[in-house]
C-alpha cells in the first residue's frame, strides 16, 4: 500500500497526477527489464519491466518535450547510491520514499511523492538549463513502481479512451 500525492492510501489508480502531470524520465535514464538494464528511449510496448510487484508488461510509452525545466536528482540524494547517477525527471514524476520524508510528509512508512515536493535546491533541484528536454512516461495496465537509475519511481496507468 502506498500513500500518493493526495494523501490517500492506494494500490492502483488512474495514474493521473493531481498537479496535472504524469511525470517522465529523461533520455538515458536506465530502467530495469527482464532483458537487462535499458535506456528508457530503447523500451518498446510489450517489454517486461521489473516492478515492485514483479515483472509487468509495458503497455505503452508516452514521449513529450517539456515546456519547462526538469528536476535533477543528484547521486545519493535519496540514500546511499540512490540514484547511482544523476537522474533528470519531469515535474510530477513520483518517487517512492521509505524514510523520514515519508513520515514527515504523509505520516507513513512509504509514500509516492512528486519530485517537486522533495526538492531542496541542492540535491534535488530544478535544472533550468535543461528546458525543452524530451521525457518518456511508462504506461502499464495499472499503477506500478519500477526502477530507474537505482530509485523507485511511479508509473502512469493506462487510461481508457472513449470510443
Amino acid at each position: 500500500m502506498f500513500h500518493s500525492t493526495d494523501g490517500r492510501a492506494r494500490r492502483g489508480g488512474t495514474g493521473r497526477d493531481p498537479f496535472g502531470s504524469v511525470g517522465g524520465l529523461a533520455q538515458g535514464s536506465i530502467v530495469l527489464t527482464l532483458d537487462g538494464a535499458l535506456p528508457v528511449e530503447f523500451l518498446n510496448k510489450g517489454d517486461r519491466i521489473i516492478t515492485r510487484s514483479g515483472a509487468r508488461v509495458l503497455r505503452g510509452l508516452a514521449a513529450r518535450t517539456l515546456a519547462g525545466a526538469p528536476f535533477r536528482i543528484r547521486p545519493g540524494a535519496l540514500g546511499h547510491d540512490h540514484p547511482c547517477e544523476t537522474l533528470l525527471v519531469a515535474p510530477g514524476q513520483r518517487v517512492l520514499v521509505r524514510d523520514w520524508r515519508a513520515r514527515a510528509l504523509y505520516d507513513a512508512e512509504q509514500a509516492l511523492v512528486p519530485v517537486e515536493h522533495l526538492a531542496d535546491g541542492t540535491h534535488i533541484a530544478t535544472a533550468r538549463e535543461m528546458c525543452g528536454l524530451r521525457v518518456w512516461s511508462l504506461i502499464f495496465d495499472d499503477e506500478q513502481v519500477f526502477y530507474a537509475d537505482g530509485i523507485e519511481v511511479g508509473s502512469a496507468a493506462r487510461v481508457a479512451v472513449p470510443a
